[in-house]
């Protein structure tokens, strides 16, 4: 199967064309604008003064300035920082409201020595101290009713400070009647 070749038109489809006419594709005058007389295109670039045009319709083109963008990692990596800074801030600001308030956690004190150990009310009165010199307020203390004292020796008393439940345990350091309380 052949097809007959356009020789006005080697790209278009094949077959006979009728001829075209040249005016059929030029401007058409509307009311109030004028027609243009020079051709749309020109046939070839108009040189500018100070612009040196393209010599050549394939040669290639001077490059583009890169883009204006990429400020948004920029921009994240500014938040992030602030972020990181404001976490440091507050945890500072945490653990020195928490040393501030919170008091030593290992108190000291002493108690009266009889016999080698101290009485209810004796250790009662002295704990009662140590909390108290440390700021807590003391609601109920209960110890045994008789505590060894010597070096290593320990006692656990119970009650409630501040009006919570409250734990110290007492290791006697010597038998003077130098103790450590630790709370719980």
């Amino acid at each position: 199967m052949s097809f007959p070749s356009n020789p006005t038109d080697p790209f278009g489809p094949p077959g006979h064309q009728p001829p075209q006419d040249p005016q059929a594709w030029a401007p058409v005058a509307q009311p109030g604008y004028a027609v243009p007389r020079h051709p749309a295109v020109p046939p070839h670039p108009v040189a500018h003064p100070g612009y040196a045009g393209p010599q050549h319709p394939f040669a290639p083109q001077p490059f583009a300035p890169a883009p204006k963008g990429g400020n948004g990692l920029a921009v994240a990596a500014v938040v992030m920082s602030g972020l990181a800074l404001l976490g440091v801030l507050a945890i500072a600001l945490f653990i020195g409201v928490g040393v501030a308030s919170g008091g030593s956690p290992v108190l000291t004190g002493e108690v009266n020595v009889v016999d080698k150990g101290a009485s209810y009310s004796d250790l009662q009165v002295a704990l009662t101290t140590a909390v108290e010199d440390d700021g807590g307020t003391v609601d109920e203390i209960v110890c045994p009713e008789r505590s060894q004292v010597g070096q290593g020796l320990v006692t656990v008393c119970h009650g409630s400070v501040d009006g919570f439940d409250w734990t110290g345990v007492v290791v006697f350091e010597d038998e003077d009647g130098t103790f450590v309380l630790t709370e719980y």
